[in-house]
């Protein structure tokens, strides 16, 4: 007999479990694969012995919930911090232009970033300050105005030209929402902005992770929950929720167990979910609209060079096949290394998702030496493609009210995950916020 029984182990389910464990519940967690971090995984490359993550992850300093998590884990000094939003868009015809958050105080420091856009033309850049207002004077009758619009309409109505658009707010928007600009949501979207350009000004830092993801996230994790005698069962498929009376009272195993629990946890994706819940409730909302939400894949391209030849950390790609490349020599403090290593990802890729991965690797090794023209004299020596098809789901204004509520009309039986009703898009912000979240209403009852 548990006090809580927690379904997943990815980031959702360790932020509820850690939790938990921290307030002395006796708790238990099941994941179906050998390994806990759900989507966010790393590894070590037996060829390179480099650790390979499953995807790069930027941070910002609006992550309040994963910052919390990092520090209940003692995770948090893994991370680089820079203090000021900066990010260093190429464009194809006009090389390198940078967007910075100046030192200024709010509302100028985002104004000031803004007019020094080099990118865009000072018009342009003028009416990128449309965008600034329209966060700033947040109402209730913004976030109604915005509901119905995707991320393109909400910009085209605030007069953001096509060059604006392709050369700012788009290579943004695809990052944060994993999702094309013209089905995203731009009331998700517009959220995420003003969480980072117009909260305190340590929201805006950037923070990227020096170590792998199961080093940062997971392995720390589970130290934790070992320390204050949490269960952890892996390669452990939970079958079905038990419910008596309309309230949950212990789940059951694929192998046949049957385990008692005051509480149920659910942090498994929506596509899974419908499985382990009785017809009696699947047949009804919010269960009954899990088949609404669709889903949105991410790549991760890989490559290993004899040499290197990026000088910059990271850098956004305008009018190109991939989005971000990412120098991992630098990001993890290897420059002492004389071979390059470099992630480049593709979100919101259901354009690439089925294409070979030859094919995939020409598209971004084109786009790497259109930009770099010294990588033409580097060997490439090695690669890796991680094609993450149910990365997450797509954030698109039609499926935002089926996105469900912590609580369900299960008694006991809760909901976390990226794909709940966070008021996000799926972030791993918004993860680990699910996650505290059903956490928190069980600790209080």
């Amino acid at each position: 007999m548990y006090d809580v029984i927690i379904i997943g182990g990815g980031l959702s389910g360790l932020a509820a479990a850690v939790k938990l464990s921290l307030a002395g519940l006796h708790v238990a967690l099941f994941e179906k694969s050998p390994k806990l971090g759900g989507r966010c995984y790393s590894y070590i490359d037996k060829k390179t012995s480099d650790v390979v993550d499953n995807g790069q992850h930027v941070l910002l300093g609006a992550y309040h919930n994963l910052l919390h998590y990092l520090d209940l884990i003692d995770t948090k000094h893994l991370l680089k911090c820079e203090p000021a939003l900066s990010m260093t868009f190429y464009h194809p015809i006009k090389g390198q232009g940078k967007f910075k958050i100046s030192s200024l105080p709010k509302p100028f420091h985002l104004t000031a970033g803004m007019l020094k856009f080099k990118l865009l033309s000072f018009k342009d850049r003028q009416r990128l300050l449309k965008v600034g207002m329209d966060l700033k004077k947040w109402d209730e009758k913004t976030e109604i105005r915005l509901r119905p619009l995707t991320i393109k309409e909400w910009l085209v109505g605030l007069k953001q030209s096509e060059e604006a658009r392709k050369s700012l707010w788009y290579p943004i928007a695809v990052s944060v929402m994993n999702e094309l600009p013209d089905k995203a949501s731009a009331l998700l979207f517009a959220r995420a902005l003003r969480k980072g350009f117009l909260g305190k000004k340590s929201d805006s830092a950037i923070l990227i992770p020096q170590v792998g993801q199961t080093e940062l996230y997971v392995q720390p994790a589970e130290e934790l929950l070992a320390k204050h005698e949490a269960k952890i069962f892996t390669n452990t498929e939970v079958d079905s929720i038990e419910v008596n009376g309309g309230k949950v009272t212990g789940i059951y195993t694929l192998d046949g167990k049957h385990v008692k629990a005051g509480n149920v946890i659910s942090t498994i994706p929506h596509y899974a979910l419908q499985k382990i819940i009785p017809k009696i409730f699947g047949n009804e909302p919010p269960f009954i609209h899990l088949e609404k939400l669709k889903l949105s894949p991410i790549i991760s391209i890989h490559f290993w060079f004899d040499s290197e030849f990026m000088e910059i950390d990271y850098l956004g790609l305008i009018d190109k096949n991939i989005q971000w490349i990412f120098n991992r020599r630098r990001i993890m403090n290897e420059t002492h290394k004389s071979t390059g290593f470099i992630c480049a990802v593709i979100s919101g890729a259901h354009d690439y998702i089925d294409m070979p991965k030859e094919k995939l690797l020409s598209l971004a090794m084109k786009d790497i030496h259109d930009i770099f023209p010294n990588s033409r004299r580097a060997k490439l020596t090695h690669s890796i493609i991680i094609k993450e098809r149910r990365a997450t789901f797509s954030p698109t204004p039609a499926v935002e009210p089926f996105r469900c509520s912590t609580e369900t009309p299960i008694k006991k039986f809760y909901l976390a995950g990226d794909w709940t009703n966070t008021g996000y898009p799926a972030t791993i912000e918004g993860a680990v916020m699910s996650g505290f979240k059903a956490a928190y209403l069980i600790i209080q009852r």
